[in-house]
């Protein structure tokens, strides 16, 4: 599966999609290659006997990306990680904005993974390690 490739982020926000789908939205995202990354929204599948302790492997993500090619300052590419390949959705400052970002990418999760109920935000988990 091609995904992100992150050294280091920091989760700040988690939402239940369907009753089997858990996104975790990261900022702060650090990665080693060309390709940066704003924010990442990760999509996990939770099985039946889910282990809160353990995430199940990511089926999907969302990034707000850029690279040294990328001539304007504060614009990002949107680009989706649909389990195979990668899509790009093109370049806007408003990816730069976590809110912006974070509705549109659970957009996009909702309609790649066919859940037409409403994300449903988690309470923050104040003794979870980020």
């Amino acid at each position: 599966m091609y995904l992100p490739m992150l050294t280091n982020a920091h989760p700040v926000r988690r939402y239940l999609i369907g009753q089997q789908y858990l996104v975790i939205v990261l900022t702060d995202c650090e990665s080693d290659g060309e390709i940066q990354y704003q924010y990442v929204v990760i999509v996990y599948q939770l099985p039946p006997d889910a282990n809160p302790d353990k995430l199940p492997k990511p089926v999907m993500a969302v990034a707000a990306e850029t690279n040294d090619m990328v001539s304007e300052p504060d614009a990002y590419f949107l680009g989706v990680f649909p389990g195979e390949g990668h899509l790009n959705l093109g370049l806007s400052a408003d990816w730069g904005d976590l809110g912006k970002f974070t509705a549109k990418a659970l957009e996009i999760v909702a309609e790649h993974l066919q859940i037409a109920q409403a994300p449903l935000p988690l309470p923050e988990d104040k003794g979870r390690p980020s």
